[in-house]
């Protein structure tokens, strides 16, 4: 069954293997604290790096929109706050 999260157009041209650890990142992200939830998906997207796989800015977001989709507003203020510096880290 296909879930909703995988209509984004942004993910429309995404790779077989991208997509198998995005819905693995999703549905082993959804119910976690949103700490955990950033901490696992840092993790998994790191392992994916190390195996020559990368997620563009776009997918990083369209997957981020869909781990916290059901969680406060001041949680998802958490999370774009550690983004942000995740990406300025990143840039480093």
């Amino acid at each position: 069954m296909k879930n909703q999260w995988m209509d984004d157009p942004v993910l429309s041209d995404i790779s077989n293997e991208k997509l198998e650890i995005l819905t693995k990142i999703i549905e082993n992200g959804k119910g976690m604290k949103p700490q955990q939830m950033l901490t696992y998906f840092i993790k998994e997207s790191g392992q994916a790096s190390k195996n020559g796989i990368y997620f563009t800015d776009r997918e990083t977001e369209a997957i981020l929109n869909v781990l916290t989709a059901d969680i406060s507003s001041a949680d998802k203020k958490r999370v774009a706050t550690i983004q942000r510096m995740v990406q300025l880290l990143s840039k480093k």
